[in-house]
């Protein structure tokens, strides 16, 4: 009688955890899945701002056709891309580029007096808060969705369930981004 009830407790322990971790992840998927819905109109809403910030910028900017060039092929990627990972890839590409730009902006005196080019850069600094605050936040979810399913009990019902660790892909600093801009060099150019 007594091996019935130790066997009966067993069993519902083990179905009262499958049920949480189950919901757990269920619930982390759907987070991660909304905290992206976020960052993709952002990051579609910096694709637009960069053709007329270009078209400015190149005014006054004529010798930095490399940058524009890359400017606009980075765009074009991450317009083409067609999952998170890709998009992700892409727009690392882009944000980096982005900072080169207005890094080599502080060169260029007239840049900052003309007001259109300003609001502008302005608007597209607004734009790179949100995806920044918006990738935080998704890195958060991805993190606690990668150690629910990764971290023993969890990782044996991840496995039963079929959620996988590395379904939703993080945001990483590309490389270009992490090195430090040489400001002497740019106000030589």
């Amino acid at each position: 009688m007594v091996l019935e009830w130790i066997a009966i407790g067993i069993v519902v322990l083990i179905v009262l955890l499958a049920v949480y971790f189950y919901n757990k992840l269920v619930g982390l998927n759907n987070q991660a899945e909304a905290d992206w819905k976020q960052i993709d109109p952002i990051l579609q809403q910096r694709l637009d701002t960069i053709p007329n910030l270009i078209a400015m910028a190149k005014r006054v900017m004529k010798q930095e056709t490399e940058l524009f060039t890359g400017l606009a092929k980075a765009r074009e990627g991450a317009q083409n891309a067609k999952d998170i990972k890709g998009k992700i890839e892409a727009n690392q590409q882009l944000g980096a580029l982005i900072g080169t730009l207005y890094a080599r902006a502080e060169a260029y005196p007239e840049m900052k007096s003309n007001t259109t080019m300003a609001t502008a850069m302005e608007a597209l600094a607004g734009i790179e808060d949100k995806i920044k605050y918006g990738r935080q936040r998704y890195g958060y979810t991805v993190q606690e969705y990668i150690n629910a399913t990764t971290t023993f009990p969890g990782m044996l019902f991840a496995g039963i369930f079929g959620f996988k660790g590395d379904k939703w892909p993080y945001f990483k600093a590309d490389d270009a981004a992490r090195k430090a801009i040489d400001a002497g060099k740019l106000l030589e150019e």
